[in-house]
């Protein structure tokens, strides 16, 4: 009996002393995880403890020994940082992490977020993320990723962002993304993504915002984005897409903002953007847009306000095309762009006339008056002699002393960079477009014009143009392609010196080209040439592209040469005043 006493006491003591050093190395553990000195641990961490309570908040982790796996017993020492709500696992010291280190998480129950990156992670397997029931956040960015399988993402109630950036990923399949009620941000951006599998986001339906730029998509169908009602913000710059098809973005009846820049689109159907009632920015720059032939592509677009074509390969853009959004251009907030395309000088452009009277937006005017576009060569040939009968009939100069003013308008402006192309508004007579309701810049001397004065256009003569304002004139005529008809000054009616012409009023800014030319070879009076454009380009206000100036006339007064008839007055005056003198002392 005795025996069977010390036999039991013995195994007590054991257990006890046993339970004591796992006790022990677990408090050893737990100090070492968190200690950057004394850590002999595979893992070690940074760790930030609560101001209020002695928890640990936040740990940054790494791994300090290659090829450790994924059942290590290390990982079990995530469990007395189980009240940590922020841990982050990246390569520091060169050594990246291969997995979802899912036997470290199962601990973590009230971990918000959870940043892995610069791993060597080829899969994100199903339910990695299980237990972390309050996760809020996960950014997987940077780590190699190429799938990810089906349930990687699952029953996370309070998730609201997936971030997997910069991986390897090739295809969305379905049932990745389950029961994420919460999720609003998914990003995606710089992957291989060529294949969306059909319906592959249906389970986020309070989506927000889908970023899928830099990849390599090549097409899309009407089930895509199934699901997806309330997204407001899709990104699919940077992509391989050649055809929007019809109803592709249907079910995104809540977007606001689509972004399709640097794909190589080459049509969009009839009803590419059916749906879309909501959407007021859509970005199509950078595409190979060559003509957009269908008239109702546009249809439905109610509430877009910005759209951006430029850098496209346009030949022509129908008015029929753009009549149904045209009127949502009319507002201060509004733009398009049209910029860097192929568009011919001709009639067809002429609704941009219409657009730039109509807009209250200043920027999109001003974009609209330096449209530009491809002459033909007669056209090209025509502006020419328009320049050269210029030149011969506009820029007649008249000296008086030291001051040299320029009588017609005389409009200059810097082409190297037009390469090749006009301004639109420029040739616009010369195209025959006979709308009236705007006024090109350049008249013939013998048209009579009424000015509504805007800032002027100030430009210097160096290779960049620069651009402040625009200038703006009215008039009634009857436009013709006949020579301008001579004017015919009869000189011997009156003498020269019994004229007097009317000076023109003139702001103290304006110069002429003449006064441009001579401000280095002579001063001007009264210190005008402090304020006039200098011979150098000014860094601070050169602009992207060439665009025009225009300087206003003005005319000289000539000194008026005094008569005999003045010597009669001055002697009446003398003989007036020498008798009143002699009366009032008589």
């Amino acid at each position: 009996m005795e025996f069977w006493r010390i036999i039991t006491l013995a195994f007590a003591t054991a257990i006890f002393a046993e339970a004591k050093l796992y006790h022990y190395q677990k408090r050893e553990t737990a100090k070492n995880l968190c200690d950057p000195i004394s850590n002999t641990l595979s893992v070690q961490c940074y760790c930030a403890a609560s101001h209020t309570l002695d928890k640990e908040r936040t740990a940054s982790c790494h791994l300090i020994t290659k090829d450790l796996r994924q059942d290590d017993k290390i990982w079990d020492s995530f469990e007395l940082l189980k009240d940590v709500n922020k841990l982050t696992i990246s390569n520091t010291r060169g050594i990246a992490i291969p997995y979802i280190p899912t036997n470290a998480l199962k601990f973590m129950d009230k971990l918000m977020k959870i940043d892995i990156k610069y791993g060597n992670i080829e899969k994100v397997e199903a339910y990695a993320f299980a237990n972390l029931s309050t996760v809020e956040e996960i950014m997987l960015s940077d780590n190699q990723i190429k799938v990810l399988e089906k349930h990687a993402f699952v029953h996370h109630r309070d998730l609201t962002v997936i971030g997997l950036d910069s991986n390897l990923i090739t295809e969305i399949n379905r049932d990745v993304f389950v029961e994420l009620y919460s999720l609003e941000r998914l990003f995606l951006t710089n992957n291989k993504i060529t294949t969306i599998h059909d319906k592959a986001f249906v389970h986020l339906i309070n989506l927000r915002e889908l970023e899928m730029d830099r990849n390599a998509l090549f097409s899309l169908n009407s089930e895509t984005f199934s699901g997806l009602k309330n997204l407001q913000k899709l990104d699919l710059s940077s992509n391989s897409l050649e055809v929007i098809g019809d109803n592709t973005f249907l079910p995104l009846t809540n977007l606001k903002t689509l972004n399709l820049e640097e794909n190589k689109i080459q049509m969009l159907d009839e009803k590419a953007f059916n749906g879309l009632g909501q959407l007021s920015v859509l970005n199509l720059a950078h595409n190979k847009l060559v003509n957009i032939e269908n008239v109702r592509t546009f249809e439905g677009l109610e509430s877009l306000t910005i759209l951006s074509l430029k850098a496209n390969q346009l030949t022509e853009l129908k008015p029929q095309v753009m009549s149904p959004i045209l009127k949502n251009f009319y507002g201060n907030a509004s733009n398009i762009d049209v910029e860097d395309n192929n568009l011919p000088c001709d009639c067809r452009l002429d609704w941009f006339m219409s657009l730039m009277n109509k807009t209250q937006n200043n920027y999109l005017k001003r974009a609209i008056e330096n449209l530009k576009c491809n002459p033909d060569t007669n056209l090209r040939e025509l502006w020419a002699k328009t320049e050269d009968t210029e030149k011969n009939t506009a820029q007649v100069f008249v000296e008086e002393e030291e001051s040299q003013v320029q009588i017609n308008d005389y409009e200059y402006y810097d082409d190297t960079q037009l390469n090749g192309k006009l301004f639109y508004i420029d040739i616009r007579d010369l195209a025959n477009c006979t709308n009236t309701t705007y006024v090109p810049s350049r008249l013939p001397p013998s048209i009579n014009v009424v000015t509504t004065t805007k800032p002027t256009t100030k430009g210097n003569t160096s290779p960049v143009a620069v651009t402040k304002s625009t200038h703006t004139t009215e008039y009634e005529m009857l436009r013709s392609t006949q020579a301008t008809p001579k004017v015919i000054v009869d000189e011997t009616t009156k003498p020269k010196e019994d004229k007097m012409e009317v000076p023109v009023t003139r702001n103290k800014e304006t110069f002429t080209t003449v006064r441009l030319a001579t401000v280095s070879a002579k001063p001007i009076e009264h210190n005008l040439d402090h304020d006039m454009a200098s011979d150098e380009a000014r860094p601070d206000k050169v602009k992207e592209h060439s665009h025009r100036s225009i300087h206003e006339e003005t005319k000289a007064t000539p000194k008026m040469n005094h008569n005999s008839a003045s010597s009669n007055v001055i002697s009446v005056s003398l003989v007036s005043m020498t008798l009143c003198f002699r009366l009032y002392f008589y």
